[in-house]
């Protein structure tokens, strides 16, 4: 079974700093349209920061040539803002790492959307490409799984939630990792639908980012218990009034 959003929310997440609250209403009654950045046109730029290294740097290049196919968010590829094991988000963009970062909660691509603090707008987005098993396991350490986890979490970044039952990378079950592994033409059309409408402010960056500092979450989920999920969602309320939704893609062994 996947977990997505608006069907299965995870709770009881956390330790320490964090805990998993229900999504505000405006967001569980609208679904997959409550996760969009806020624009005032409607094409707009979404500014992608490159902090990955090695074969990565071509995963990500041909992921925003596919998913720039689409007639809404062009995705641009701007400098690092980060560190890659850190990989902390930065106002207005997305930021993409890889590292090693470790093999204990069991997870290929994680994607953490950052809202505003009213909650009806995401702010910043980091995708994190974990090493640990893309390097070491032999299951993934393919092109297959690389081209399919970076489209995948992409979509996330602009506000796609995952599907089952079609071609798109945006299928989020443990055969597409090695088999769906570009954008189709109905995830366009969703991104479409999601950004139809016009904000009275914006949440991407313009010319210059613009600096300001972000609570993270500390801890992460463990991976679920059940056979067959692939990908979880979580909602965190973080100290500093922020939610985060984080998409994990799970590894299996």
């Amino acid at each position: 079974m996947i977990r997505k959003f608006g069907k299965l929310v995870a709770f009881g997440l956390l330790a320490m700093l964090l805990v998993a609250v229900p999504v505000a209403s405006s967001m569980a009654d609208t679904s997959a349209a409550s996760y969009h950045w806020a624009r005032k046109r409607p094409q707009f730029t979404l500014k992608v920061g490159d902090n990955v290294s090695g074969d990565w740097n071509g995963y990500l290049r041909g992921a925003l040539k596919d998913w720039n196919e689409n007639d809404t968010v062009t995705l641009d590829k701007v400098s690092d803002q980060t560190s890659p094991r850190k990989c902390k988000p930065t106002k207005g963009q997305v930021e993409v790492c890889n590292w090693r970062y470790g093999t204990q909660e069991g997870w290929l691509g994680l994607t953490q959307l950052y809202f505003n603090k009213r909650g009806d707008h995401i702010d910043a987005v980091t995708v994190k490409l974990n090493d640990s098993f893309f390097d070491t396991n032999t299951k993934y350490n393919n092109n297959a799984a690389r081209r399919h986890t970076m489209c995948h979490e992409m979509g996330h970044s602009m506000g796609l939630e995952g599907h089952e039952n079609n071609r798109s990378c945006m299928n989020d079950s443990e055969d597409a990792i090695f088999n769906n592994l570009t954008p189709i033409s109905s995830d366009f059309r969703e991104l479409e639908q999601i950004y139809d409408h016009k904000d009275n402010e914006t949440t991407v960056s313009g010319a210059s980012v613009t600096g300001e500092s972000f609570v993270t979450p500390t801890s992460l989920p463990s991976a679920p218990s059940e056979d067959g999920a692939s990908e979880t969602v979580t909602v965190q309320k973080l100290d500093d009034g922020r939610t985060v939704v984080t998409f994990i893609t799970w590894a299996k062994d």
